[in-house]
């Protein structure tokens, strides 16, 4: 009996073996095929008004093949110009359902996360016979004797869009009293797909002076 429990026990071990091994192929295979269909150029510049922080504007450049398409639908007289009819239509289009998703925009504050993210002040336009869009993104952080960190990091857990952070991200109406900072790079407390993909992140931080 003491025999056939120890190789139960050694099968259970191989099958359990067996099983990490091919949950991981899996894994690295779904990785794999999961590859990108939109690729975007992203900027970022961070506001303020009088209180502190109010919010970051983004900028997405879009791939040629994407713009194609959603140019194809939306500017319709193929003039290179978007009409305010027609901006309006490819916002309900193609840029509402976005919303969904955050808008691919993850933020921690001060080391918590953003739960929702909004965007207003839509506008595209076509830049170099691309397509191009501007949006801000609301985010209040109030000028205080405290140090604030905010980390923005835009990515598509999907790995349906890719994402190219711009390294030159900009400050706008800097407050004075203020020293700030801007930096471009990889944050493990933002990895995704298992913790197997590491973002990069604009950390921006505000600290008086």
């Amino acid at each position: 009996m003491k025999v056939k429990i120890k190789h139960l026990v050694f099968k259970s071990g191989i099958t359990l073996l067996i099983l990490l091994t091919m949950v991981s192929v899996l894994s690295v295979s779904q990785k794999a095929q999961a590859h990108p269909h939109v690729f975007v150029d992203c900027s970022l510049t961070f506001e303020f008004d009088a209180d502190g922080l109010k919010g970051i504007r983004q900028k997405w450049w879009f791939d040629e093949m994407f713009a194609t398409m959603i140019l194809g639908d939306f500017d319709q007289n193929h003039d290179n110009i978007l009409t305010p009819q027609e901006a309006k239509e490819l916002e309900q289009g193609a840029f509402i359902n976005l919303k969904n998703f955050d808008y691919f925009t993850h933020i921690y504050v001060d080391g918590l996360p953003i739960k929702s993210v909004d965007a207003t002040e839509f506008k595209p336009t076509i830049e170099d016979s691309t397509l191009v869009y501007n949006f801000f993104v609301p985010l209040k952080i109030s000028k205080d004797k405290r140090k604030h960190v905010a980390m923005v990091a835009i990515y598509d857990e999907s790995f349906y869009t890719s994402f190219q952070m711009d390294p030159k991200n900009k400050l706008a109406n800097q407050p004075a009293g203020y020293t700030t900072t801007l930096n471009l790079e990889p944050v493990p407390d933002m990895a995704y797909f298992h913790s197997q993909i590491i973002p990069e992140a604009v950390i921006f931080t505000m600290l008086p002076q």
